[in-house]
């Protein structure tokens, strides 16, 4: 069965332009829809299929939950999302859940009720168990989180090869005294991280040192509040931050302490943010592949969302070191 995404790439056209024609939108060139139209009868694709929504009582409508729009991380993956989910046709439907259960909950019962066609959850305050219930309810699909389901499609980054390669690539440099921030160490991908963290001092004969492990370190007055409080002593010599904006926060915090990085003090971030690069040095730092991991997931939802039955799907993306001038 062929979706929107098969006519739009054989007509040329973007997704929307697409949903447009099958909608008898006026806002369409006479060339753009006539390519389309034949396409579409290339390849037998009619607007019955799109009517068949409305007959399952479709609404076009999927839903995104986040934990706060105010995180610089999440705020990029939720306008990614939405505007490949948009781009196909449907309508995003942000909810920003604060890391609430409860209201998590609330966004599940909407969607228990058909009032969203699928949910993609990028962090949940609810466990695997939960979730994998939850699963049989609908279309339900984890972005980001590490979750080890076979009941859900899961796309993520491996955070502990990431974290590894990051604290491995610091020790090789003589660092031994490593901080790891993190801001909600709950979180399965932040426990992954934290593996990773542990097993490169594994590899490398050390002892990693639990004071050195700091929770809820989020934002860049977060990294500057530790980064006065650390800096103060000659206890550590590097960082592992969980964002770029931690990292900069931090940076500040050296700077006005005296501390020359990289040679007295080395720092790395997480997301490889355009921050990174205006800072003085520029953050050394982790890509994320948010661009991939999400037309993967899009494409895997358009599948669901047309009945294409499929074994779930757990992709994994592997994030790059980028050696900039904090490290």
């Amino acid at each position: 069965m062929y979706t929107i995404r098969d006519v739009a790439r054989l007509s040329g056209v973007s997704r929307s332009t697409v949903s447009r024609v099958l909608n008898n939108h006026p806002y369409v060139s006479d060339e753009k829809r006539k390519r389309v139209e034949e396409v579409m009868k290339q390849l037998h694709f009619t607007p019955n299929q799109i009517s068949s929504h409305f007959r399952l009582k479709r609404t076009g409508s999927i839903g995104i939950i986040v934990p706060y729009l105010s995180h610089p991380y999440f705020a990029e993956l939720a306008g990614v999302l939405s505007e490949e989910i948009h781009n196909c046709g449907y309508k995003p439907v942000l909810f920003q859940t604060f890391g609430d259960r409860h209201q998590e909950i609330d966004v599940f019962e909407k969607w228990k009720r058909k009032e969203l066609d699928a949910l993609i959850v990028t962090s949940s305050s609810l466990n695997q168990v939960e979730l994998d219930e939850m699963s049989t309810n609908g279309i339900l699909i984890i972005c980001n989180e590490a979750y080890q389901s076979r009941k859900i499609d899961v796309f993520c980054l491996n955070e502990q090869k990431a974290a590894f390669k990051s604290v491995e690539y610091l020790i090789k440099k003589g660092r031994r005294r490593i901080v790891f921030c993190s801001d909600f160490l709950a979180s399965p991908s932040q426990q992954e991280r934290l593996t990773g963290y542990k097993l490169a001092h594994q590899e490398h004969q050390l002892t990693w040192n639990e004071s050195f492990v700091f929770d809820k370190i989020a934002t860049i007055d977060d990294g500057y509040t530790l980064g006065k409080e650390l800096c103060k002593t000659d206890a550590i010599d590097a960082v592992f931050s969980g964002s770029d904006f931690v990292a900069a926060g931090y940076l500040k915090a050296a700077h006005e302490c005296g501390i020359s990085v990289p040679t007295d003090l080395s720092i790395i971030g997480f997301d490889n943010h355009s921050i990174s690069d205006v800072t003085s040095p520029a953050i050394t730092t982790i890509t994320n592949r948010t661009q991939e991991m999400v037309k993967d997931l899009v494409h895997m939802l358009e599948l669901r969302l047309s009945g294409q039955d499929k074994p779930f799907e757990w992709k994994q993306y592997e994030g790059k070191l980028l050696i900039k001038g904090s490290a």
